[in-house]
């Protein structure tokens, strides 16, 4: 065994005589990574290395379990009393620093004294690399900010996916895999590594955590006032600095910061939508990268440390926010941030000057690493819902739309297929207004700013349709993904787009009769044209504009265009 030990500890990159550091400047390949964890599979019994998916390129995704005794299924860790930990590596493989942390936390978890014994109430599911495509893409270049290791991966997987961007849409096979393991572990803390960029400053880490005003309550307050804080003592006591991760208000941090807006996209906002506390180690790119997988594997051991001392709160707040979700009446979505919420925090960062440019001749800033600052910045971590949505009692999907239904399938959402037609009384939405990018986002073209006109009718539901009934702890994901406002709704996303483009039109010469027969059928639509013609003159001198207007207005023009086939049934 000590034979054994000794070529490990040499292999993850730590010495032999080190309590439990990483030493150098190298990150092992997705290969090299698996065959790791097949050897630690080999020698602990309570280690078990399986699979649970597939990259985009077809590779195999890896689980590494860490359960110590009490098998390795979520029913028997969790009827063992234990929660569970969930670490995503490698999402972003050219910041691979927690894939050598976790290397080097599985290896302590299972061969120390020291630490062996966190796993009496928690047990760990690892994720080696997720983006196993993009890992495989190793180079020295992709990373231009980044002080190391040597070599590393690439942020889009095998498609030029970035996955957490993923986690809505569910593009990539990744993502699907990852959805349903996540549905299958319901893990009580999801923890995800990462390398930041941005401003320049003391901190070796930057802790990203689930936005709090998103949590339900008794989840934030414990995240909060609980977790945060300890997360923060253990990092200060092992002397590690952390401090918040965040974004700059103007060009450095004396201008102010404010946090990362988590929408569904990412893997932190997305985890909450089930009552998940989600945590993202940022550490900054420009510190050695020994430093930054050591004080990952600190944070890691930090909430390992909350886990086993305050475990059954979290699983009471847990319990608690789940039936919180499936009773809630209403969800409110599209968080924006609260702008006279700010506030000031401590700040270990650097001089900054303005200075000019011998590339472009403008001024640029430069910080003075040889003078630090301890000092108080603007911060605003303060978010609120832009939009409130009602709780219907369920939504009908058409099986038409099977894109929709798989993903909500995959996430565990409850429903069942209309065994015959069926008259319904539901409201349904007409898309109006709406913003669209320029350019593919993430592979589609992302919609905003959507607006829409909700009117009840009877509807004729065909057999086959899916009734996703409400009241389940899945309401927070099925509304975000169904309701067409949503930043990160199924529609937004662009998986309705076909309803937007209009099928059927007219020749003009052929409607003019029509056209002139409905006019006098009905009065009103007359008295319509005239006003938009009286206050329009671009529209007066258009005769092709004209009669487009009566079309809308008339039985021939097609009643699905702009209709979101979605239904909700609210009585």
């Amino acid at each position: 065994m000590k034979h054994l030990l000794g070529t490990c500890c040499l292999l993850i990159g730590i010495s032999a005589t080190a309590q439990w550091r990483f030493e150098g400047n190298a990150t092992p390949t997705w290969e090299q990574v698996i065959e790791r964890y097949a050897r630690l599979d080999s020698m602990h019994a309570g280690a078990r290395l399986t699979t649970i998916g597939s990259d985009d390129d077809g590779s195999l995704m890896h689980l590494f379990i860490i359960a110590d005794g009490s098998g390795f299924s979520p029913d028997s860790i969790r009827a063992a009393g234990k929660r569970i930990l969930w670490i995503t590596n490698g999402i972003h493989p050219g910041e691979p620093d927690g894939i050598d942390a976790s290397l080097l936390l599985a290896q302590a978890l299972l061969e120390s004294d020291q630490y062996m014994g966190m796993l009496t109430r928690t047990a760990v599911c690892i994720v080696p690399v997720y983006n196993i495509s993009g890992a495989k893409r190793r180079s020295t270049t992709s990373r231009a900010n980044q002080n190391g290791p040597a070599e590393y991966g690439f942020r889009g997987n095998a498609r030029n996916l970035d996955l957490n961007r993923d986690f809505m849409k569910m593009d990539a096979r990744n993502t699907w895999a990852m959805a349903e393991a996540l549905r299958e572990w319901d893990p009580d803390v999801y923890f995800e590594t990462h390398v930041s960029n941005g401003a320049d400053h003391q901190y070796v880490m930057e802790l990203l955590t689930t936005q709090q005003d998103k949590l339900n309550g008794g989840l934030s307050a414990f995240m909060t006032d609980t977790m945060m804080p300890e997360l923060h003592a253990w990092m200060e006591r092992r002397g590690v600095l952390m401090g918040p991760y965040s974004e700059t208000r103007g060009d450095t941090p004396e201008d102010g910061l404010y946090g990362f807006n988590d929408g569904a996209r990412y893997s932190t906002g997305f985890n909450a939508l089930f009552d998940r506390i989600g945590l993202l180690s940022e550490t900054h790119m420009l510190k050695p990268y020994a430093d930054r997988v050591n004080a990952t594997f600190q944070l890691l051991l930090a909430t390992l440390a909350v886990l086993d001392r305050h475990g059954p709160e979290l699983q009471r707040r847990r319990s608690a926010a789940k039936r919180f979700t499936a009773s809630m009446s209403e969800l409110g979505m599209n968080w924006r941030m609260e702008t006279t919420a700010w506030t000031a925090i401590p700040w270990k960062g650097f001089a900054a000057e303005r200075a000019t440019s011998e590339v472009t001749g403008l001024p640029r800033t430069r910080y003075l690493h040889d003078r630090p600052t301890d000092t108080e910045v603007p911060w605003n971590n303060t978010y609120r819902a832009s939009l409130v949505k009602r709780k219907p009692r369920a939504y009908v999907v058409p099986a038409a739309w099977h894109e929709v239904i798989d993903r909500l399938r995959a996430n565990g959402v409850p429903m069942h297929a209309l065994m015959r037609d069926t008259m319904l009384l539901a409201e349904q939405d007409s898309i109006g207004d709406l913003s669209t990018v320029r350019s593919p986002y993430e592979g589609h073209y992302l919609h905003s700013g959507i607006g829409t006109t909700a009117t009840r009718a009877m509807h004729q539901v065909v057999a086959g349709s899916w009734v996703v009934p409400m009241g389940h702890a899945t309401d927070r994901y099925a509304m975000e993904a169904l309701e067409p406002q949503g930043d990160d709704s199924f529609f937004a996303w662009g998986f309705f787009d076909s309803m937007l483009q209009q099928k059927e039109w007219f020749s003009d010469y052929v409607f003019e009769d029509i056209a002139l027969g409905l006019l006098h059928e009905r009065p009103e639509l007359q008295a319509a044209l005239d006003e938009r013609r009286a206050r329009d003159p671009a529209f007066a001198a258009d005769a092709w504009a004209q009669l487009y207007f009566i079309y809308q207005r008339s039985a021939y023009f097609e009643t699905s265009f702009r209709r979101y086939p979605v239904l909700r049934v609210t009585d």
